[in-house]
């Protein structure tokens, strides 16, 4: 039996990316995140980028990824109706980006 799972944004399936390796937009990384993950592992070890950071860059690249979970998070939360919590999370945002500014 196939697996009928197709992105809804780009129409690739499930076994396309079994056959090829490639997927077809950035919403496949969701729509396949399991088989992406399993890919990833098998192939890297990891799922998670350890590289190294210069030290002069280490503190922009932390607010970076910090701004990046915001997003996420308030996303996250926007959608799961937990809208004091995306308050919460979008305030801190903001902090994050005054004080980038400041420097």
């Amino acid at each position: 039996m196939s697996d009928l799972r197709v992105c809804p944004r780009c129409g690739t399936t499930i076994e396309e990316f079994r056959r090829t390796g490639l997927l077809g937009c950035a919403e496949c990384y969701t729509a396949f995140r399991e088989e992406v993950l399993l890919t990833v592992r098998r192939v890297q070890g990891k799922t998670r980028h350890a590289g190294a950071i210069p030290v002069a860059k280490e503190e922009r690249y932390s607010l970076m990824l910090e701004r990046q979970h915001l997003k996420e998070g308030i996303e996250r939360a926007m959608r799961e109706g937990r809208y004091d919590e995306a308050k919460k999370l979008q305030q801190r945002l903001k902090d994050c980006r005054q004080g980038e500014d400041e420097e």
